[in-house]
């Protein structure tokens, strides 16, 4: 039962991790893609601090903001949809039946093997109306998350993800921090991936190489951006 326990708390957690690993990837990503293109636009370190400062403080609250919105918006369809089955089920128990029954067929149980269920489950409203949720509807209460809960996970996220390419920054002085901060977001990238790998279940190597790529995209992006930028600004001279 501990083992049972354990499991429906690492389901309903799923949420929580794509909010965590989506805010620490984009903060990050974003982060180190405009502070390279900062810093090799203009080589000035008090310029790439104050920018990065600005963008991970607006960028968390605007993914925080976002986040709410959507999870609220879920949750009030979520909810309506719910209050509405479960109207359907007491004015219409028949079909609500029909509906089980024919749902546990498709499942793979026999007709009178489902009727039993059926038969069975319509003694117990509550449990009725979950099962017909989670089986007709395709509803499961896993889904439904808490706005504030997921808003709160990206601001955070958002925020560390996005503070780690500043770090180089803030304690160097001259071209180390550049490549310092592409190197730190890279591996900090590849964790996050072999981590989500892990949880996932998936090859984390694999997941990892692949968050560690983009990472370096990002941050040759912001190069060659910065630099095209810096060498317009001398054209216009």
């Amino acid at each position: 039962m501990e083992a049972l326990d354990k499991k429906k708390a690492r389901v309903a957690s799923l949420g929580r991790i794509r909010e965590f690993v989506f805010g620490i990837q984009d903060g990050l990503i974003s982060t180190v893609g405009l502070l390279t293109g900062i810093q090799s636009a203009t080589g000035s370190r008090p310029a790439v601090i104050l920018t990065g400062l600005a963008a991970v403080v607006t960028g968390a609250l605007s993914m925080a903001t976002g986040s709410y919105l959507s999870t609220h918006a879920e949750k009030e369809i979520f909810d309506k949809e719910l209050k509405d089955q479960e109207a359907f089920a007491v004015e219409e128990p028949h079909e609500a039946r029909e509906g089980l029954l024919e749902a546990l067929a498709g499942e793979g149980l026999s007709r009178e093997a489902a009727y039993r269920l059926v038969k069975l489950l319509a003694h117990e409203k509550r449990v009725f109306l979950r099962t017909f949720q989670e089986k007709v509807l395709g509803l499961g209460t896993a889904e439904i998350r808490d706005p504030i809960k997921a808003a709160a996970v990206m601001y955070m996220s958002f925020v560390i993800g996005g503070g780690i390419p500043l770090l180089p920054y803030l304690f160097m002085e001259g071209g180390g921090a550049l490549p310092s901060s592409c190197l730190l977001s890279s591996l900090v990238l590849f964790g996050v991936g072999y981590w989500k790998g892990l949880v996932a279940r998936r090859p984390a190597f694999l997941s990892g190489l692949q968050f560690f790529a983009v990472a370096v995209g990002s941050a040759g992006i912001g190069f060659l951006a910065g630099k095209a930028f810096s060498y317009c600004q001398e054209m216009m001279q």
